[in-house]
């Protein structure tokens, strides 16, 4: 099997170069390997070569924003990872799906992108295992638009969807929106254990807005931010009924500046009953007894049975 050496930035530690169609890389060994490098691109296996472990080590100690570009196409993850840049992270990229979900695991990243033709598994598998082992926002960068892909695509996992070729606007867009609901969270941690309100109930159901934990009778529930968010939104407003659109901008821009008019495209309403859907799932619903999210017909989503209350 032939290997390659997809670019990696990282600083003046290491030089890594790129032979084609491989997510393997060689590293040479760095000029000061005390320097500690800035933000920028690494792989995992300039993660696993010693000339790199001081400068990574370093790097991701601290509290540092981390992204992971999972993408086969050279192009669109350099666009994508000066994007990430830009707004403040510490991007790793990688070629391969199997290598992205043991990095994810390793480093804990904020945002993971995925692209959909990966060498050797697929974008959706990539998601799937992604969703199930660690609490990032997951991000697919689709071929198509086609509807099935999309639906497929948050499916599997996905918190957002975008489609080839690539809208640089629309992806910084949603950069900015997950940074802003990240500070709102840090917010919520500044103010501390005595802040009101930072635990919402509903029968045996918790959910603790400091430490993102949710609780059914003291067994914890495993939820993505999506998930969570749609969650506390439904808690947040008792006995009220949710319409899908509303929810969809309340994920969009969480501060709630400007979201009432916001746009809602027919692909972002039905991502929404994707989410609900695996959201019930994992809160113990079924197709035919609704214990804890009501559907209203024609509306939206409510809780199911007495008000919610506040601790």
């Amino acid at each position: 099997m032939r290997k390659s050496n997809p670019a990696i930035s990282h600083g003046s530690s290491c030089l890594i170069r790129k032979a084609m169609n491989s997510a393997f890389c060689r590293s040479r060994r760095p000029r000061q390997t005390r320097r500690t490098p800035p933000s920028g691109s690494m792989d995992l296996h300039a993660m696993r070569d010693p000339c790199h472990q001081m400068g990574v080590v370093a790097s991701l100690a601290g509290d540092v924003r981390k992204a992971v570009v999972i993408e086969h196409e050279f192009e669109v993850r350099a666009v994508l990872s000066r994007l990430l840049k830009q707004v403040g992270f510490v991007v790793h990229e990688t070629s391969s799906g199997e290598i992205g979900v043991e990095l994810a695991e390793r480093i804990n990243p904020q945002v993971i992108v995925v692209g959909s033709g990966l060498r050797d598994i697929d974008g959706h598998e990539t998601l799937r295992r992604l969703s199930n082992r660690v609490s990032a926002h997951l991000l697919a960068v689709l071929d198509s638009d086609e509807e099935f892909d999309v639906v497929h695509s948050f499916d599997a996992g996905a918190d957002g969807v975008m489609a080839k070729p690539l809208r640089e606007r629309e992806f910084r867009a949603r950069l900015d929106s997950f940074v802003r609901r990240q500070a709102t969270t840090s917010r919520l941690l500044a103010l501390g254990e005595s802040q009101a309100g930072r635990i919402l109930s509903h029968r045996n159901l918790t959910l603790n807005v400091v430490t993102w934990q949710v609780m059914i009778d003291a067994e914890p529930v495993e939820l993505t931010a999506t998930e969570f968010s749609l969650l506390r939104a439904l808690l947040l407003h008792p006995g009220h009924v949710r319409s899908k659109k509303e929810l969809a901008r309340m994920l969009n821009d969480e501060d709630g500046a400007g979201a009432v008019d916001l746009y809602v495209s027919p692909a972002a309403v039905r991502s929404i009953e994707v989410h609900i859907a695996n959201l019930r799932r994992k809160l113990g619903d079924s197709a035919r007894t609704e214990l804890w999210i009501e559907t209203v017909r024609g509306v939206g989503y409510r809780m199911v049975g007495e008000q919610n209350s506040r601790s």
